[in-house]
């Protein structure tokens, strides 16, 4: 049997920086660990390089770029091929971790109704600043990074329940994914996370913050900060996330939710233009402009009311595992949820 924690890297075009992440990986103090790297398909050498470089590592080599849902969910089967496999871990290419990144992890998951669990997020280039300390929920079926663009002054160090963790530094219990089944890949790539956290909790797990397990995140190298197609891809997936997971009587209250605050987002833009530094994005990165931003959430919005077919049967599906009610969800909203009022201005 191989290890007992899986630790799987997605890589697409990171040959000058996926290296410090997987070595940064086999440096782990916890000595069950095994390193798995999914190439996307990369053109600039990366799968030639890490097969080289690092033969201790299983390499699963893609044809082509599935993104981040599929491309992950690749290295999670092959994880869990493995009967030996208890968690699987996900992990960004353009991180480093610390020593005790996954000890940490599987120390915070010891509990047996804990599922999820999600590690400290640093920015690489400010190391005193907060990337995320795990995913908020908000009324409408997005969800909002916990600490995000905050310094790191100890306010997050408490090993604390949260709602759900990034797939950018994440444990997974082998159960959630035999119970809920794994990421979704119709999202492609952005909240398929928030989504899977949705289904899990559905079935009764819960996540963890482990203050201690850190990362050194480079942000958004895959895909530019709040560029129109992350826009697309966010808003699209927020409005299935919403129908597959909330009940009914939250989907109808989000509409006016959600109008409010994509109002918001129009009347920054025309009033600031494309979102800047101060708005919270990394160095050197502006989002879209008011017309980019306005056609990528039309496209997104018809894009998503034409998969509500298919999303509605998944939503159906989660019958067979749901232990959750509608009073459970009207209590994470409460206790995790973020209100209109703190959602970032970007």
């Amino acid at each position: 049997m191989g290890a007992a924690t899986q630790v799987v890297i997605l890589n697409w075009k990171g040959r000058d920086y996926v290296g410090d992440c997987i070595r940064s990986v086999l440096g782990q103090t916890h000595a069950d660990v095994g390193v798995i790297v999914v190439d996307n398909g990369s053109p600039d050498g990366s799968a030639e390089y890490i097969g080289s470089a690092f033969p201790e590592v299983q390499m699963v080599a893609l044809p082509q770029n599935l993104h981040f849902a599929r491309g992950t969910n690749a290295g999670v089967e092959a994880a869990l091929r493995d009967p030996g496999c208890k968690y699987v871990v996900t992990l960004n290419n353009d991180t480093k971790v610390d020593p005790e990144f996954v000890a940490e992890l599987v120390k915070s998951v010891e509990a047996d109704h804990v599922g999820m669990v999600q590690a400290k997020l640093l920015f690489m280039d400010r190391p005193k600043v907060l990337n995320t300390t795990g995913v908020s929920p908000t009324r409408d079926g997005a969800g909002v990074d916990r600490g995000w663009n905050q310094r790191d002054e100890g306010q997050f160090d408490a090993a604390t329940d949260i709602f759900a963790p990034t797939a950018g530094a994440a444990l997974y219990r082998r159960e959630v994914f035999d119970t809920v089944g794994p990421f979704d890949g119709d999202f492609v790539a952005y909240y398929e996370d928030l989504d899977l956290a949705w289904r899990a909790r559905l079935a009764g797990w819960e996540a963890r913050f482990a203050p201690r397990s850190v990362v050194y995140h480079m942000y958004s190298h895959s895909t530019s900060y709040q560029s129109a197609w992350k826009t697309y891809q966010g808003e699209r997936n927020r409005i299935w996330t919403l129908v597959q997971n909330y009940p009914a009587r939250y989907v109808a209250a989000a509409v006016p939710w959600n109008a409010t605050r994509v109002l918001a987002a129009f009347q920054r833009r025309i009033r600031k233009g494309p979102t800047k530094e101060e708005d919270g994005a990394p160095q050197g990165f502006r989002g879209p402009g008011l017309r980019e931003f306005t056609g990528a959430v039309a496209r997104a919005k018809l894009d998503a009311y034409a998969g509500l077919g298919r999303a509605l049967e998944k939503r159906r599906m989660r019958a067979s595992y749901r232990k959750a009610d509608a009073a459970d969800v009207g209590r994470w909203l409460r206790r995790y949820g973020v209100p209109l009022r703190d959602m970032p201005g970007n």
